[in-house]
């Protein structure tokens, strides 16, 4: 009986752990990439309630470092964000600490990304463009917290 106990227990705590990291690994948070000359690191993510009991305002906290001996402009508009369904979400710019400015050479900032979500939107494809009309530098599959 001692032994079943065991094994039941052994069991439970084996598929705790393996959902855990499971989920852990569904996310690309604090993950540098991007070109050549930017990296940026989504850092944290946060939703705000809006008037709409239908809507979120998804907040993506992110780490931008220059890699060039010269200054290299950057803001929200590099940024796109779309479900798993392809559908993209407008950047919502309604707030005073977008990222929008100038990285020294060889410098590092940080900055916010706002969208505007559906409440019940659980996660999302964050990509960078370091110029707007061109193909992705980067893309990170972001988990977003429930509120």
């Amino acid at each position: 009986m001692k032994k079943k106990i065991t094994l039941l227990c052994t069991t439970i705590l084996l598929s705790i752990s393996l959902v855990a990291c499971s989920k852990s690994e569904e996310t690309d948070l604090n993950q540098a990439l991007g070109s050549k000359e930017i990296t940026v690191t989504p850092t944290q993510i946060t939703r705000e309630k809006t008037a709409s009991n239908r809507k979120n305002i998804l907040k993506v906290e992110v780490k931008v470092k220059n890699n060039t001996a010269k200054s290299v402009g950057i803001g929200a508009g590099n940024f796109t964000l779309k479900d798993d369904n392809d559908r993209n979400y407008e950047i919502y710019g309604m707030k005073e600490d977008s990222l929008g400015q100038e990285v020294e050479a060889n410098q590092t900032i940080n900055g916010n990304i706002y969208f505007e979500i559906p409440k019940e939107l659980e996660k999302g494809w964050l990509s960078y463009t370091f110029q707007i009309n061109q193909e992705p530098s980067a893309e990170w599959l972001l988990a977003f917290p429930n509120k």
